[in-house]
């Protein structure tokens, strides 16, 4: 009896221990990225990770308060470089499209919106012609 167990210790310890790497997101490294193309004169807000978890979730939002007559601006950085695969869309309140980054099917990195009005806004990040479903963004404003 002792030795099967002895030998059951034996297989199923190295089994136990073993664990299965998954790739993750380093946001920070693309943050910094997407933080150096922050236009001069745009003072930095926030970054934003954006993890799709390997195109389990598509969509990625965030709630942000803008201020009347402040211009805001974002930019972003894939895994890929650039901004290719990641479309990021503003909305207003009442969820109307202000702002995208995907325009006749080309990735740009990022866009300006000047605010005509205070109140909440939707920062939605998504993922399209895409397998690498990691990247991050900054939002910086000016007055």
């Amino acid at each position: 009896m002792k030795n099967i167990i002895l030998v059951s210790l034996i297989v199923l310890c190295p089994l136990l221990g073993s664990t299965t790497a998954f790739a993750q997101c380093d946001s920070e490294l693309y943050s910094n990225k997407a933080l150096k193309a922050l236009q001069a004169g745009f003072t930095f807000v926030k970054s934003y990770k954006i993890d799709g978890r390997n195109g389990v979730r598509k969509n990625i939002e965030y709630t942000c308060v803008f201020s009347k007559d402040t211009s805001y601006m974002i930019r972003m950085e894939s895994k890929d470089g650039g901004p290719n695969g990641i479309v990021a869309t503003l909305f207003d309140s009442n969820r109307q499209e202000l702002a995208t980054s995907h325009v006749n099917n080309r990735f740009f990195p990022g866009w300006t919106y000047k605010c005509k009005a205070t109140g909440i806004y939707y920062l939605n990040f998504s993922f399209k012609d895409t397998n690498s479903y990691c990247g991050a963004a900054v939002l910086g404003f000016r007055r």
